[in-house]
């Protein structure tokens, strides 16, 4: 008697050329499953793209999309629909960061930031889960948020309040959904080395002042002593998105090293 054919899972995931959603990309790949790869950096997610095995990449399917831009974001939608590529499982790790003291931050800045983590990305979500509810399938999604949405940051406000309202927004979400049976998560990291961390990193001793905290940016240090690999945040987002997380929904899990009390 031959075993039953294993059911397609396709898994989402924005941001995929770099950090966090590189990394959950690659995971996602190494349990042989197949990858809708997103991100706006096409000549990066191609470089990744070309460093996947050919089994690999024979299960991925490449889209450059800037979550800047709403038309784009329909533009692509509209593309997966009519390729009938529906993702099971969706994660959403694109995000920006710009570094600016509050009374510098340009107006460009703060819609770039918004339009970005939070418009652009809830708007994408707000497509999928429409075909999701239509055609009665329940998906699960985890966002990767991050712990400064509910705790200032110096210098990084934008950031802060786009992140605040994906949050937000992503736990009412989650409360319409549950009734078809759809789960909406957030991950929230903590410091993690990616290129994106690095950046708030000024000089060779950034890593272990962010370890040991700072006053003077009213920055508490990371109690497990040591910064987050994406490993480390990638391990949450699966667990999330899998069956033995069928009961958990609209929950935000801290993966942050104990820096948020």
């Amino acid at each position: 008697m031959m075993d039953a054919e294993k059911p397609r899972t396709l898994t989402l995931i924005t941001g995929a050329a770099s950090g966090i959603g590189k990394a959950c990309a690659k995971a996602v790949l190494t349990q042989d499953e197949e990858v809708i790869l997103l991100d706006k950096d096409n000549e990066q997610l191609l470089a990744f793209y070309e460093s996947l095995t050919a089994k690999q990449q024979d299960k991925a399917h490449l889209y450059s999309v800037d979550l800047n831009d709403l038309t784009s974001v329909s533009n692509f939608c509209q593309s997966i629909s009519e390729k009938g590529l529906t993702p099971n499982n969706i994660i959403s790790a694109a995000g920006i960061l710009h570094l600016s003291p509050i009374l510098e931050l340009s107006a460009e800045q703060l819609t770039d930031t918004l339009n970005t983590n939070f418009i652009g990305t809830f708007v994408l979500l707000q497509h999928l889960a429409k075909t999701w509810v239509t055609n009665h399938y329940p998906g699960s999604l985890v966002v990767v948020g991050s712990n400064a949405a509910d705790t200032p940051r110096v210098n990084m406000s934008a950031y802060c309040a786009s992140k605040a309202s994906l949050h937000i927004a992503i736990k009412c979400m989650g409360l319409e959904l549950a009734q078809y049976g759809i789960r909406c998560n957030i991950v929230s990291p903590g410091s993690t080395r990616t290129s994106m961390q690095e950046q708030l990193w000024q000089n060779a001793d950034g890593e272990q002042l962010t370890i040991q905290g700072n006053l003077e940016q009213h920055k508490l240090g990371i109690p497990l002593g040591k910064i987050a690999e994406p490993d480390d945040i990638v391990n949450a987002v699966l667990f999330l998105l899998s069956e033995k997380a069928g009961h958990i929904t609209m929950q935000d899990l801290r993966v942050d090293g104990g820096a948020t009390l």
